[in-house]
């Protein structure tokens, strides 16, 4: 009996040690959120180029989110990300992606990758395609549709 009520203490006491460690007031933790300033979350979605094509043909986006696009050249040539107009701010691995001919422009070599971000500000289906001689004519190019 002797044995039983020694436990009995030694467990309850263990139990309100271990009861008063975990006890006190839970302090709020601030979620992390990947929106921006304005609320809306951001969008991420990764397009391949390969020799003469893209692995999307469509893209989609959202009017004052931003949309964050991986790319990656699995091709043997270089190739490149281009739309000639969209309103809003673009980057190219952070810098500014206008070119003297269009609002948006990322060339990638081959095997080599990079990072669109586009924050368009209004909504509109924009063309985007390769700019390598007669790769939008075969075919290298899609649509972005922001709504």
């Amino acid at each position: 009996m002797h044995k039983i009520t020694t436990a009995f203490v030694v467990g309850a006491a263990g139990l309100s040690l271990l009861l008063s460690a975990c006890g006190g007031e839970a302090k709020p933790t601030a979620a992390k959120s990947d929106a921006p300033a304005g609320g809306a979350a951001a969008s991420v979605t990764t397009l391949t180029m390969q020799d003469i094509k893209y692995d999307k043909a469509a893209l989609t986006g959202t009017k004052g989110q931003a949309l964050t696009i991986n790319l990656t050249n699995q091709g043997a040539l270089e190739h490149d990300f281009t739309i000639d107009k969209i309103d809003g701010k673009a980057t190219v691995d952070g810098k500014d992606a206008k070119s003297a001919t269009a609002a948006v422009h990322a060339a990638v070599k081959s095997k080599g990758t990079a990072k669109v971000e586009i924050t368009p500000n209004a909504a509109g289906t924009f063309e985007f395609y390769c700019t390598v001689a007669g790769h939008k004519e075969a075919g290298m190019k899609g649509t972005l549709t922001v709504n």
